[in-house]
């Protein structure tokens, strides 16, 4: 009886234990519940339209809650995400912010275009500028605004015999991938058109990428339906092929020239004024990116020489003492590309760590750390710049570099004000929207389109070489016997034309 009575204890103890287990669960779990209630849970919000996949979130994020999921950043693992928000400071084009759950994502500010890009009626706004970046986007929506112009009623009209001004159907500003598509598009329509840029290069952006670098057929998901061919590669092979193809077609581009002022006119023309010349054009295209206006350094001997903002060939800085600054992607593949042929390279970044460059140039760096050939300066600041030195500070400390070359990759202020100042509005828009794919455009207007082939537009072998000659260095080209017949010189052309047959060899 006794032990009956023992059992019988130890059950009531072992039931009370396991009550008093599960009341202290529910006391925990709605403990839990209050304090999550009271704290403002962050969420993750993003726009696959803006989304380059650069994969600089899913780098920067310290416990893994993001993947790339078909060229896309996606929320995998949210129970582990520690709140921080650094994936959202460091994306370059605003597609990942965080919010407080329960409440709508940040309105993202943009141009106000209508379905065909246009910012006031003629007046059209493509590319990065208009809120849809990738190479490929922008070739697409050359050749779709041109196609809209004619659709639109756009015929060709001969220009007044007025010489002070320029008569043109189409004026197209910049010469990246987006106005070189237009300028093609024109020419197949029998438009008259000038293309004006301001840098002194053509498609400057990608021309002053560190040579070699790849330039992806991005978005994945998008046919190539512009006029300008777009597919994976390196940059100089892209460049080579677009020069080819606007030399056939006999594109002229006035580089060094910049807009000054853009007037619409009361019959729906425009009056444009640049650091040349005055035009008038039927239509306008911007295609001018948003690499806006480089940022400088604001310390005294910035304006020497020696300082660059990009890298465009590391072979020219061979045996030299480089300092590069920034610490994003463009920084980090100039100081890449600078260890094959500099003597020292020494990266300063203001930060303390690297936390907006692609998990792959990280990589690639911290190799380089490794063996030696760049030298990583976090936390540190350039406050003085001389001809054969710098001063580089960190924290209470100014130390003395020898230098030959001063790169500075910090990016660039966006041309919002100058885009007001012609007339583009900006607007809130929802932090989702998002426009169709751009080859869709192409196609409401032309019809079903075969993506574009890397030959199409050439069409056979060239016939010309085209040499830049104002990066031209000797020894890079080597012509027949015979005298070259230079042009007439020509401050608008930097770029001069060389019968194949006279051309040995071209490095």
């Amino acid at each position: 009886m006794e032990s009956f009575i023992a059992i019988g204890g130890l059950i009531g103890v072992g039931l009370l234990c396991v009550l008093m287990s599960a009341a202290i669960g529910g006391i925990r779990a709605r403990l839990a519940r209050r304090r999550q209630s009271a704290k403002k849970v962050l969420i993750h919000s993003i726009n696959d339209d803006r989304c380059t996949g650069c994969d600089a979130c899913i780098t920067v994020c310290p416990t893994d809650v993001l993947e790339l999921v078909g060229n896309k950043s996606r929320v995998q693992r949210f129970s582990d995400c520690i709140q921080c928000e650094q994936c959202a400071m460091v994306c370059p084009t605003t597609a990942l912010v965080m919010h407080v759950e329960g409440t709508k994502p940040p309105a993202f500010r943009m141009p106000d275009l209508d379905e065909y890009y246009q910012a006031v009626p003629g007046l059209y706004l493509i590319g990065e500028a208009g809120g849809k970046p990738l190479v490929k986007n922008a070739s697409n929506l050359g050749r779709a605004v041109v196609e809209h112009m004619v659709s639109a009623g756009l015929r060709s009209r001969p220009g007044s015999p007025d010489g002070k001004i320029e008569e043109l159907d189409v004026l197209i500003v910049g010469s990246g991938p987006g106005g070189l598509s237009a300028a093609l598009s024109c020419d197949e329509k029998r438009l008259s058109y000038a293309v004006i840029e301001k840098d002194e290069l053509v498609a400057s952006t990608i021309a002053r990428w560190p040579k070699g670098k790849e330039c992806m057929a991005e978005p994945y998901d998008v046919k190539c339906v512009g006029l300008l061919p777009v597919w994976d590669s390196q940059k100089d092979e892209l460049l080579a092929a677009w020069r080819t193809i606007l030399d056939r077609k006999q594109v002229r581009i006035s580089t060094r020239e910049t807009v000054e002022d853009v007037r619409r006119l009361p019959d729906g023309r425009f009056e444009v004024r640049s650091s040349r010349k005055h035009y008038r054009a039927q239509r306008v295209v911007m295609s001018i990116g948003t690499r806006g206006k480089p940022r400088k350094l604001g310390v005294p001997g910035e304006h020497l020489s020696k300082v660059s903002m990009l890298l465009t060939d590391a072979a020219e800085h061979r045996g030299q003492r480089v300092l590069v600054v920034g610490g994003g992607d463009s920084a980090v593949e100039a100081a890449i590309a600078l260890s094959e042929t500099a003597q020292r390279v020494t990266l300063s970044y203001r930060g303390k760590q690297l936390s907006r460059c692609k998990a792959k140039n990280r990589q690639r760096l911290d190799e380089l750390v490794k063996v030696g050939r760049i030298e990583p300066r976090f936390g540190s600041n350039v406050v003085e710049i001389k001809q054969e030195s710098i001063k580089l500070k960190t924290g209470e400390e100014v130390r003395e570099l020898d230098n030959d070359h001063l790169f500075v990759c910090i990016g660039g202020d966006a041309p919002i004000k100058w885009l007001e100042s012609v007339g583009v509005r900006f607007i809130d828009k929802p932090h989702l929207f998002a426009r169709s794919g751009t080859d869709k455009l192409v196609e409401k207007l032309c019809g079903p389109q075969r993506e574009t082939e890397r030959e199409a537009a050439g069409g056979g072998a060239p016939d010309a070489v085209m040499v830049d000659m104002g990066s031209f260095r000797p020894g890079t080209l080597e012509l027949g016997t015979g005298d070259v017949e230079f042009p007439e010189e020509d401050e608008q052309r930097t770029v001069i034309r060389f019968p194949v047959e006279r051309v040995r060899r071209i490095a």
